[in-house]
């Protein structure tokens, strides 16, 4: 252990454990900065001009990935003899529901499920809406975890499933639902869109805003300058600490070689001796 606490040793400790910490921390920092900016991406993508739900999803057409958390636009009727309970919802850490309601669309006859807001308590629900609406909201992919419910004939559903919800509806439900936001001026892209105070009979009233499930997918190449950075700076905090070993290893060669004791050199045989 003496060897490796000399002062020109304890340098090169030092100077090893400089390197790699910068290394790593900076390495750190881009990791951080790579997966920021794909969360902003994420939301920037939500904020996208809404279409109308014509022109991003027909009836009987498959929920694709770039529709996760489309905005669009909704015009239609409430079917508020249909409005159900989705459990196991949280907002701010507390645990609570979702309040669905079907708006029958205008321009197909079917159904879109639209998530008007969230409550606690399962007792404290506004009335459902009647009547026509027209608001933005955003897509969102039904759901399909096999969850057993507990009582089928109550208006409680433990998930929001397109099969499920089919069956308390006489008319075509689409193959997605929609989440209402919240009245906020920056929820949704700025435009002359039916949206929080200019919406019509949205049904949010005595509700809290529901948060969005899913967000959009975020493109692959999306800050990967970052990400490389990252992946670079741990290639120079490994090759720092490579360096250290090499250093330290071939000091200590030189060391023992230095150390070592000399062979003993031949001996002259005695004048007149026999070989």
């Amino acid at each position: 252990m003496r060897a490796f606490l000399t002062p020109r040793m304890l340098g090169a400790h030092l100077l090893a454990l400089v390197l790699v910490t910068v290394a790593l921390l900076l390495a750190a920092w881009q990791f951080a900065a790579w997966d920021a900016r794909r969360d902003a991406e994420a939301r920037d993508l939500s904020r996208i001009e809404p279409l109308a739900i014509t022109e991003a999803l027909g009836p009987d057409d498959p929920f694709l990935g770039d529709l996760v958390g489309q905005p669009v636009v909704l015009e239609g009727r409430w079917l508020d003899d249909a409005t159900v309970l989705v459990s196991g919802r949280e907002s701010e850490g507390r645990e609570g529901f979702w309040v669905v309601t079907p708006l029958q669309e205008d321009a197909t006859g079917s159904a879109l499920p639209v998530v008007r807001g969230w409550t606690a308590d399962e007792s404290d629900v506004p009335p459902a809406p009647t009547g026509e609406a027209e608001m933005v909201a955003y897509l969102q992919p039904p759901e399909g975890r096999v969850i057993t419910d507990a009582d089928p004939t109550d208006d409680v559903v433990p998930q929001l499933r397109t099969a499920d919800l089919q069956q308390r509806v006489e008319v075509d439900l689409y193959g997605a639902y929609a989440v209402v936001p919240p009245p906020a001026a920056d929820a949704i892209a700025p435009g002359d869109w039916p949206h929080g105070r200019t919406a019509v009979n949205d049904g949010t009233d005595g509700l809290d805003p529901a948060t969005v499930e899913q967000l959009p997918p975020v493109g692959q190449t999306t800050a990967l300058r970052n990400l490389l950075y990252g992946i670079e700076w741990v290639v120079f905090g490994g090759f720092a600490g490579f360096i250290w070993w090499q250093f330290v290893r071939d000091s200590r060669r030189a060391e023992s070689a230095d150390g070592a004791d000399p062979e003993p050199s031949p001996q002259p045989d005695p004048v007149g001796s026999e070989p």
